[in-house]
């Protein structure tokens, strides 16, 4: 009963995670001399590091299978009354895999003899399991050099995964296509704790410090109904744990540019070597949980593990921008120059455009709230033009600090050998500070000082019973949160308040303005102008809380082990605010402002402006979603040679939703012409251009032709609020209740010894699509509106009058089909001795109800060349908004499901595991992935047949991809010389080798003149392509690598005959190498110096090709970097590292 209270109490304490069991069975079988099954031998397993064990019967055939054993090293022993004791000693279990032991001879004896049974240690051949899969081991991530430590880039180890991007530190920006799948489609698990942020599906937000990790197992293709939430690969990141002895570790690792080579660029143009500085600190300890003589005095109840790595980074930099000057910012402009050192003439709108005496705006006539933002502005601190050549007059350093750390805690405590509870802690935090921009942010200058913060929090409880030596019982609980927070301290956000600015012109919305931060203001026209800009976002403060309940029920039955288990997952995260809230005014010089004064400073300090923009709502994205799954499987052993795979899961999906259905999309069927509003047209009055009002001839400035005319129709006509229209789903996406997803597979021993397998098998895999490609809903009309003011004075702002212009709006198929994966493969597997295993095979998949987008509001071909569609009043075409489709909106994006892919392969692998001081493994996939779009929402033509114009390589696709990874020590020597065998004692070398052929590219245009050639300002055509552009090798050189002279300017009316690509760009041909010195200090304990070079012999590497011609009127190409090598990857970086470990 104890027992039951301490686990409630443990679960009570944590809430649910993504559970992804990594425990893994053994079975074999048993028999007598005469090749007969032995039945009811006892069977037991030991756990070495801990001391835990197993004891199962063998079945009536002498079968055997003991189910929910942790990874790690086991020894097996096989006990029957009349036979000999049969010993294994030798099993490594990796995580989550079916390891298969063979067959167990025993012989007739007295039960007190013993035989040892060998064999070669790690050479496993899956004769019992049907997935691809495979596990990156303690050694390899022990040994293998990895430049940002980060462990997902060793996903790239194995045959099929494409690496898209790999990040520099521990960041979120490593990704992959595993088997030709988007990297949306991955998902991957600590510990069974989520890892991926729902709102890309594709940024691993749960680093863990590589040091913290015992091995990852991928997931590749046809895995076992038990695994499900994601289409593509499934990597499982399993924690160390500790053991009956204490073990650690400390590291220091450094980074400096003064240890690498100089990019070839750089070199090229004589730009000496960027900072580049990273410095990592790690330690972790564990062990058991024991006080002498009064807990866990014999170490085999309770262990724990326990680390953290820092990495506290600081980026500097130096920014140069104009601000007003002292002058200025009084309205005195006498010594204003432009950039050709000539005087900026300021004229006065108010006395027909003639300039200011002495180019001085008179103080009584200075606007304070103008004067008031340019006074906002730091002082200019660097007054030198012969070097700034007038393009600016401030000079920034900039400093950012941006530390990021990981933390791991976890606690295994055995209640008895048939009930252990762990517990797992994960963390990752990442902080960004300083007066610096964001990444995306647009902030020039020190506006304001801002914290940025992501702390990523995951807390999973796992309960294994063994209820008999044939059922066991597994239950994951647990809980994950990522939430951001951008916020300034309060002496910041004061600073930057309207009160303490003096700006005083007020606001339409002054309730979305919680800390009354003053507008964002921009000055076109002046060089290299700061700007006023706290980004729409600003303040972040965006919850992630995510819960996870699983069970899973193992049962043996015979020749069967059957699973049953369930999942229910829910989670939600907040998404906001994106909008203007703060207002923002653009002051730039505008020669169709009749108010423009020829100078944006001037503008300001005049108090007139081009545009006044501010929104009448802060959307905010409270996503909410959950889903519900169960499975059943079998495993079933038909005979000694013959295994199959049979499961099935059934996943139901509630679509992403608001919590409070705060959302708006647009139905084409729901839009009524009859109702639409009317633009202002272009016209003339006199010789001036002006708009028109379509209904009352009312004119307006000629920056107001395409607004909505006021009082006309209703510009909302087509949008659905949700849950009020009762013909379409509460949520516009019909919830399609449950997906069955069948999974079969077979592993055949053609020879019964264990050396060869035959595997083949198929499965069907969903998932759901990200929350990012929803957040259009929440900021759209008639939830937010964002109308403009133009050509207005700041002292007049709330007495004037705002357009709505024709905007974006985002249309959703209501069907709302979940996307789906088919993959299949056909395998086989051949231990070729020297604990060397072989797997060749072929792997392929197709993807289903993909996410695409279709424009409904598209102009169509040709509409330029139309009559009827020239202005009169330029004898130039309309604007678009005058030739759209759909009148009264802008671009009009329907998400549908209906986008495919497939991808073939042929995939060779050699693995050796690490024994004798040597460990390999070699990879090689020969692929070809097709699809109609690289990510979720990517566009489709609305015109041409998207077969001709969308369908092609995938941007991660790469003919071949070749992954040699090695690790040797280096046997010592046996010299006379101690000082000379101690030189060449302990040395380890390793290494990763990649050859992958280049990347598709295709070709793009542009042209020296307005040339319209397709006549639709929203379609655009491509190149004419008149030959093979692929280059013999022999003949490609720096500024030549592609045939460009086949490449031509389409002619006017249509739309060219390129592919989405024409050829592929250059390829990877990279050594990253590492030599290790182990110094002995005692008989476990070690000081360890490490010497990583990636790209070792900086071998330059292109990786970008100029692929943009650029024709003038006659169709001539005129870009001379058309075929030049653009780009490269990085050249030698060295990382260097100390250790202790003991």
């Amino acid at each position: 009963m104890r027992r039951w209270i301490f686990f409630l109490a443990a679960a009570a304490a944590v809430t649910p995670a993504f559970a992804q069991i990594t425990t893994g069975s053994m079975s074999g079988r048993v028999e007598d001399p005469g090749g007969l099954g032995v039945p009811e031998a006892s069977v037991t397993v030991v756990h070495l590091a801990t001391g835990r064990e197993r004891t199962t019967t063998t079945g009536i055939s002498g079968d055997f299978t003991v189910t929910g054993l942790d990874p790690g090293e086991y020894r097996l022993v096989v006990k029957k009354a009349g036979f000999k004791q049969v010993e294994r000693p030798d099993l490594v279990l990796p995580a989550g895999m079916r390891l298969s032991v063979g067959t167990l001879a025993m012989e007739i004896g007295q039960l007190a003899e013993s035989v040892t049974v060998s064999a070669e240690r790690g050479a496993i051949v899956q004769t019992v399991s049907a997935e691809r899969s495979d596990v990156i081991t303690g050694s390899q991530l022990e040994n293998l050099q990895i430049l940002g430590r980060n462990v997902p880039s060793l996903v790239g180890l194995l045959p099929g995964v494409v690496m898209i991007s790999e990040a520099a530190g521990l960041d979120r920006g490593t990704t992959f296509s595993a088997l030709g799948n988007r990297r949306t489609q991955n998902q991957i698990t600590v510990d069974g704790l989520p890892g991926t942020d729902h709102g890309n599906n594709f940024e691993f937000k749960l680093q863990q410090s590589v040091d913290s990790v015992a091995e990852v197992r991928i997931l590749l293709s046809n895995y076992q109904a038990e695994y499900g939430n994601a289409a593509g690969a499934t990597v499982e990141m399993v924690l160390k744990s500790g053991t009956r002895e204490f073990h650690g570790l400390g590291s220091y690792f450094k980074r400096h540019e003064q240890f690498n080579a100089n990019d070839f660029f750089n070199n090229r143009l004589g730009v000496p070597k960027p900072r580049y500085r990273y410095n990592t600190w790690t330690y972790n300890i564990g062990g058991p949980v024991t006080i002498p003589k009064l807990f866990n005095p014999n170490r085999e109840k309770m262990f724990f593990f326990w680390s953290q790595e820092f990495w506290p980074r600081k980026d500097s930099g130096v920014s140069t921008f104009t601000v007003p000057t002292e002058l200025e910012r009084r309205g005195d402009f006498s010594q204003t120059l432009d950039v050709n050192n000539r005087l900026v003439v300021i004229r006065d709108p108010f006395n027909n455009n003639q300039p200011f005496a002495g180019n001085v705006i008179p103080a009584a006539r200075v606007d304070s709230n103008g004067a008031a933002l340019l006074n906002f502005f730091v002082k200019p601190n660097f007054f030198d033009r012969n070097i700034s050549g007038g393009n600016y007059n401030y000079v920034w350093s900039t400093e950012t600090s941006s530390p990021k750390s990981a933390h791991t805690l976890k606690v295994d405590y055995s209640f008895t050998s048939s009930d252990i509870l762990y517990v797992t802690f994960a963390a990752y935090s990442e902080k960004n500070e300083g007066f610096t921009r964001m990444p995306g942010w647009n902030e020039s200058w020190p506006q304001y000082f801002r914290v940025f913060k992501a702390g990523n929090k995951g807390l999973a409880a796992r309960y294994t019973k063994v209820l008999s030596p044939t059922i066991s019982n597994e239950f994951h609980f647990g809980w994950f949160t990522n939430p951001e927070t951008m916020k300034s301290p309060e002496e910041e956000l004061k600073r930057n308040s309207r009160e303490a600015v003096g700006f005083k012109a007020g606001q339409f919305y002054p309730q979305n303005n919680k800390y009354n931060l003053i507008p964002n203001a921009s000055f076109g026209g002046v060089p290299g102008a700061a700007e006023l800009n706290i980004n729409g976002r600003f303040p972040i403060d965006d919850p992630y809380h995510s819960l996870t309940w699983t069970d899973k029920l193992s049962v043996v039955r015979g020749a069967h082990t059957l699973k049953f288990g369930f999942l229910y997952y829910w989670y939600m995260l907040g998404r906001g605010p994106n909008a203007t809230q703060f207002g923002a005014f653009n002051f730039g010089r505008n020669v169709n402002n009749p108010l423009d004064t020829n100078w944006a400073y001037a503008n300001a300090a005049l108090g007139v402006f081009n545009t006044y923009t501010e929104s009448s709502a802060i959307p905010y994205f409270n996503v909410r979603s959950n889903r519900a799954e169960w499975f059943a499987q079998d495993n079933w052993r038909v005979t000694k040679r013959l295994t199959l795979d049979g499961g099935v899961r059934f996943s139901r999906f509630v679509p992403i939703h608001d919590r409070d259905n705060r959302v708006s999309a647009f139905f084409l069927d729901r839009y009524d012409a009859a109702k639409a509003p009317k633009l202002i047209a272009p016209g003339r009055s006199g010789s001036q251009r002006v708009g028109v009002h379509p209904v009352t001839g009312q004119t307006y400035p000629e920056a107001l032709i395409g607004a909505i005319a006021p009082g006309v129709g209703d510009p909302f006509t087509g949008m659905v609020l949700g849950g009020q229209d009762p013909k379409l789903p509460k949520y516009f996406l019909r919830n399609r209740g449950w997906h069955i997803g069948p999974r079969i597979g077979f592993a055949f021993d053609p020879f019964g010894n264990g050396k060869t397998s035959i595997r083949g098998g198929f499965g069907m895999f969903y998932e759901q699509v990200a929350q990012n490609q929803w957040s259009g809903l929440v900021n759209q009309p008639p939830l937010v509106q964002t109308p403009q003011i133009y050509y207005g004075r700041v002292a007049t702002l709330l007495s004037s009058a705002g357009f709505l212009f024709p905007t974006n709006a985002t249309s959703v198929d209501p069907e709302g089909h979940v996307p789906t994966t088919l993959n299949y493969s056909l395998s086989i597997q051949r231990n070729v001795g020297f604990g060397t295993v072989v797997d060749v095979g072929y792997a392929g998949n197709v993807g289903r109800h993909l996410l695409w987008s279709r424009a409904l509001n598209a102009v169509p071909y040709g509409t330029h060349f139309r009559p009827e569609a020239i202005d009169p009043t330029t004898n130039r075409p309309y604007p678009a908004a005058f030739l759209r489709p759909v009148i009264g909106w802008n671009n009009i994006t329907r998400l549908e499901h209906a986008s495919s892919s497939n991808y073939h392969s042929l995939q060779v692998s050699a693995n050796r595991r690490f024994q004798r001081g040597f460990q390999f493994g070699f990879a090689w996939t020969w692929s070809k992935t097709m699809n109609y779009g690289d990510e979720d929402g990517n566009g489709v033509s609305p015109f041409i047949p998207i077969r001709i114009w969308n369908y092609g390589l995938a941007s991660y696709d790469r003919t071949h991809v070749v992954r040699i990874n090695w690790i040797y020590d280096v046997p010592a020597p046996k010299w006379r010389s101690r000082a000379a065998s101690a030189a060449v004692r302990g040395w380890q070398l390793s290494g990763i080798t990649t050859f992958q052929s280049g990347a598709p590219v295709g070709v793009g245009y542009s042209t020296t003149t307005a040339i319209d050639i397709t006549g639709s300002p929203t379609e655009g055509a491509r190149v004419v392509v008149t030959g093979n552009p692929v280059l013999p090798k022999s003949e490609r050189t720096f500024d030549r690598f592609f045939r460009t002279e086949v490449f031509k300017l389409p002619a006017v009316g249509t739309w060219g005959n390129a592919a989405r690509t024409q050829f592929r760009g250059p390829g990877i041909n990279n050594w990253d190498l590492s030599a290790i010195k182990n110094f002995r200090l005692r008989e476990k304990m070690r000081l360890q110096y490490r010497c990583e070079a990636y790209n070792a012999f900086n071998h330059t590497q292109f990786s970008g090709v100029n692929a943009t011609a650029r024709f003038d009127a006659q169709g001539n190409q005129v870009n001379t970097l058309f075929g030049q090598m653009s780009a490269a990857r990085s050249a030698r970086i060295i990382q260097m590292a100390l250790r202790f470990v003991f």
